[in-house]
């Protein structure tokens, strides 16, 4: 997906990508403690997190605007929980102390993965892809770690509904994003992006709703303030991505949260 095209403009949906960390969330009295082992980078630690780690690295370049970097979300979080010995990093390329960043990488869609040992680039993968694609890229055989199962607390909540504002190129935007959590994966996932035109763009609105429309990738339909894009489970888009769905209510929402979505 080029960063420059009308769907970009009109589709921002976010990633998570929480700086490893331990987080905590609450929802009716319950509380749901997940480690999430992603580093957040930026230009003031992408030499220590990067360049120099023991470790090989995934990371991951997002943007707002990004239906298959949310896709990518369990993948990620699966891999950083039972490949110990694999660091998973990402940069949000619409936030602030990136310049250097955006600068030195051969960054020209989103999600772009780029595969590094020992400080230097061995692979580069752009698009939603599979986990064992990933670990083939990055030319290392991690030694599998033995992840505890995750623990659902008692009446865990079933449902997941988290937001957040956005802009990119211009365009400020709403994206909810809703959970149907089953007893043993995620059932349902529906994505809502309002997207705000604003006055000096009006006159483009309509074809940025054609755009989106011909990409097949959901429905769109006008709205007071600009237009609503609409992607669910039976959507031909969200299928052909093939989204992991073994992460938990608690994996989801600690992720969410720690970049900055509002969950209930």
């Amino acid at each position: 997906m080029k960063p420059n095209t009308f769907f970009a403009l009109a589709s921002a949906i976010i990633f998570m990508a929480g700086a490893t960390t331990h987080a905590a969330t609450k929802n009716a009295g319950q509380i749901y403690n997940e480690d999430i082992k992603i580093v957040k980078v930026n230009d003031s630690n992408f030499e220590s997190e990067i360049l120099q780690s023991k470790k090989p690295v995934i990371l991951e370049i997002s943007s707002t605007s990004c239906p298959p970097c949310l896709i990518m979300i369990p993948t990620l979080i699966g891999i950083a929980k039972n490949y110990s010995d694999i660091k998973i990093a990402s940069v949000g390329i619409d936030e602030p102390g990136i310049e250097r960043i955006k600068a030195s990488l051969p960054i020209q869609a989103f999600p772009t993965f780029f595969l590094i040992k020992d400080g230097k680039i061995v692979n580069k993968l752009v698009g939603a892809v599979k986990e064992e694609e990933l670990l083939a890229a990055l030319q290392y055989t991690p030694k599998k770690t033995v992840a505890k199962p995750a623990k659902k607390a008692e009446n865990s909540p079933k449902n997941l509904v988290c937001k957040t504002p956005g802009q990119f190129n211009g365009l400020k935007n709403l994206v909810t994003i809703s959970f149907v959590f089953g007893a043993t994966e995620i059932e349902n996932v529906d994505i809502v992006t309002d997207v705000f035109v604003p006055p000096e763009m009006s006159d483009r609105r309509e074809q940025m709703i054609e755009h989106v429309r011909a990409s097949g990738k959901g429905e769109v339909e006008p709205t007071m303030t600009g237009f609503r894009m609409h992607i669910d489970n039976d959507c031909r888009f969200m299928k052909a991505m093939d989204m992991k769905r073994t992460s938990t209510y608690g994996e989801m929402r600690a992720g969410l949260e720690l970049q900055g979505f509002s969950c209930q």
